[in-house]
Formats: structure tokens, C-alpha cells, sequence
């Protein structure tokens, strides 16, 4: 259940155009989401934990129906991952997304794909053919750049072949705690100070990148006919530290992953001061120079992050599937597992 405090800080986000996402531990925490007037009521979207079950997730999807028919496609998603064992593989990995796909069986599900050079390709591939997708493993701007040449790649595949754009929209995702975690470790090792000032500000000045980065791409004239013909605009989803940093990732048309104990710890003290994102590639900018000038390059920490988290995911895959992990893509989603990250 979510208190009134959290409900009020939930109803302050969404008035910034911030749509908060559902972000469980464990299939126990997602299914009371899904159990109690949490999913829908309070958080309009919702990633799927790593084992969740088929009926779990149909669930979730059923119950945001209402506000993904209300508000025409904008929100109400329910993002569940697709093997990572294929994600260099962009067949392998296009087939198991559409497999997920059919299996969900709801028009609000998302397939969640690592954004690796195969991913990009399926990305397209999957909204060429009209399936929404989670863009997850973003680390940094250049690689959100791909990501949307991708997006638009198959947006244009869509419309030639006569599909309605609206069938496919995309969120990509950045874990910002994920990525100041590992830089502050990085710091650590070099002995600077704990209270330096670029401290916590490296994660939000990627993510300010990124944000002026789709404003760029959004102003251009090619973009303006595929949104008149029907094209859902991008959203960027932050994934928060231990904290929550709340009330530090404010931007019209982003989304926030939260868990219901972090939102609460979040209640307790966040203020929200208005947009934090738009016009701060200037200082975004200052921060990554600095980061760069102690010895900690924010390419080199993206390529890192990437690396590991592809290992980490890939391997409890496999511990989930054990031996009965199937041969060919798409073919073990019985029960549709996900991953945690964003």
C-alpha cells in the first residue's frame, strides 16, 4: 500500500509530466502491486521482476488497460525483458521479442531489450512490425543517440507498410543511481575527497544529455510527419539511486522507476522545485569535464556499466532457467521472466 504522503508526491510528479513506474524486487512485491489498489491507482506503469509469472504480468497489463486506453497509448505499460543470452544476436533476439510478445498477448506490453549493437536492430525490427519496446542498458548520450536513429528507423519501416504508428511506442531507460554508484566507486579508488562536487552529479548530468538530446531530435522536420501521422513521442525513464533523487529528475515526458519503499523514503523529504532537466547541458557539461579531468572518462564508465550488466543479467538468466534453458529464442517464455535494472 502506498501512503498518503507517497500518494501526493506520486500526484506532484505526474503534474511535472513525469510518469512514475512500478519497480518490485520480487515477483511477491510486484504481485501485491498488482493485488492492491498500488498499480494503476498510484503508478501507471510497471517493470516486471525477474521471475513474475505469465498470469502475473497478464494481470498488471489488464489492470492499466483503463489508463493506457485513456490516455491513447501515452502510458499504462507493463515492460518485460527478453532474454539477454540472445542480445548480440539482433534475429535471435527480433524472434524472441515477438515470442514475448505473443505470449503476454496484451497491446500495453513492452519488450525490454539490452541495447547493445543487436538491439538497436531489433529495436527497429520490433516497431517496424508494431510492438512496443523498453530501450534498456542506455549509458550514455552517444549510445541514446543510436537509439533513437533506431526508433525512427523503424517508425519509418511502419509507416511505409501502412501501420499505424501509435502501435509502437518506445521508452528508453537510464539507471542513474547504477551509473553514480560506479563512479563514486571509481572516485574511491583515486581518493577523492567524499565531499567533492561531482559527487552525485555525474548520473544527472548524462541524463540532462540525453534529454536535451531528444528535445534536438523531436524539433526536426522529419520528426513533425511522423508524429502527424500518429508517431508516440520517446520517453526517457530514470532509474533512481538508493535514495530516490527525486525530486533531481524532473523533465516533461520522462518517467521515473521507483519501488514503493523507495518512493516512501522519498516522501519523507523530497521537494520538487520544478523542471531540473531542460537547459542543463550547460552544466552537464562543467560536470562530465570535471568527472574526465579526475581520471574517470563518462564513455569509459558507460562502456564499463554496459559490459557488466549484460554479464550480471545473462547470468541469472541462466541461473533462473538452470538446465531447461530452451535452444532457440523465444521458445522459454512459458512464464515470461524479467529483469530488475531499467
Amino acid at each position: 500500500m502506498v501512503s498518503q504522503g507517497a500518494g501526493a508526491l506520486l500526484k506532484q510528479l505526474v503534474s511535472e509530466g513525469v510518469s512514475p513506474w512500478l519497480s518490485a524486487h520480487d515477483p511477491e512485491e510486484f504481485d501485491a502491486g498488482v493485488r492492491y489498489p498500488t498499480l494503476g491507482s498510484h503508478f501507471h506503469n510497471a517493470l516486471a521482476p525477474a521471475g513474475s509469472t505469465l498470469a502475473q504480468l497478464r494481470r498488471a497489463c489488464d489492470l492499466l488497460l483503463p489508463v493506457y486506453e485513456v490516455s491513447k497509448g501515452t502510458v499504462g505499460h507493463v515492460s518485460v525483458a527478453v532474454s539477454p543470452r540472445w542480445a548480440h544476436d539482433a534475429r535471435a533476439l527480433a524472434t524472441a521479442a515477438r515470442a514475448v510478445h505473443r505470449s503476454v498477448a496484451r497491446a500495453n506490453a513492452l519488450v525490454r531489450l539490452p541495447m547493445t549493437a543487436a538491439g538497436l536492430e531489433a529495436l527497429a525490427d520490433c516497431l517496424a512490425e508494431g510492438i512496443g519496446v523498453h530501450a534498456s542498458m542506455v549509458f550514455s548520450g552517444e549510445r541514446y543517440a543510436e537509439v533513437l536513429d533506431a526508433y525512427v528507423d523503424g517508425l519509418e519501416r511502419s509507416l511505409a507498410s501502412g501501420r499505424p504508428l501509435g502501435e509502437a511506442p518506445m521508452v528508453a531507460s537510464f539507471a542513474v543511481g547504477l551509473f553514480d554508484a560506479e563512479v563514486d566507486a571509481r572516485l574511491d579508488e583515486l581518493g577523492v575527497d567524499p565531499g567533492h562536487e561531482v559527487r552525485g552529479a555525474a548520473g544527472l548530468a548524462v541524463a540532462r544529455r540525453m534529454y536535451r538530446l531528444r528535445e534536438e531530435r523531436l524539433s526536426g522536420d522529419w520528426w513533425r510527419v511522423l508524429r502527424a501521422n500518429g508517431a508516440p513521442q520517446p520517453r526517457l525513464l530514470w532509474g533512481t539511486g538508493a535514495d530516490g533523487s527525486v525530486g533531481t529528475l524532473i523533465g516533461w515526458n520522462t518517467a521515473l522507476a521507483l519501488s514503493v519503499d523507495t518512493l516512501e523514503e522519498a516522501a519523507q523529504d523530497a521537494e520538487l522545485s520544478g523542471d531540473t532537466l531542460l537547459n542543463g547541458d550547460g552544466a552537464a557539461t562543467c560536470a562530465l569535464q570535471a568527472l574526465e579531468r579526475l581520471g574517470v572518462p563518462a564513455a569509459q564508465v558507460a562502456a564499463v556499466l554496459e559490459t557488466a550488466e549484460l554479464a550480471r543479467l545473462q547470468h541469472r538468466w541462466l541461473l533462473r532457467r538452470g538446465s531447461g534453458l530452451a535452444a532457440s529464442p523465444g521458445s522459454e517464455y512459458r512464464s515470461a521472466p524479467a529483469a530488475e535494472q531499467p
